[in-house]
């Protein structure tokens, strides 16, 4: 099952807004990156970005209209 929210942007299955996707940690401050390998969305915080700078990109290519945080 896939989960996408109001403008088509594909999350991972496992993926939760209130905790880092790698390490899982609750960080207040996640970013919404895309994974280079599946194109699936995932929250990531800054430490886990900085650690994976190839795996995971900023995906601007469409305006956010979802909840944010």
């Amino acid at each position: 099952m896939s989960i996408y929210d109001d403008e088509s942007y594909q999350f991972h299955d496992d993926d939760r807004a209130d905790r880092c996707f790698l390490c899982c940690r609750n960080n207040g401050q996640l970013f919404v990156v895309r994974h280079a390998e599946n194109l699936k969305m995932v929250h990531i915080c800054d430490e886990c970005m900085v650690n994976c700078p190839s795996d995971y990109m900023l995906d601007n290519t469409k305006p956010w209209r979802g909840k944010k945080g």
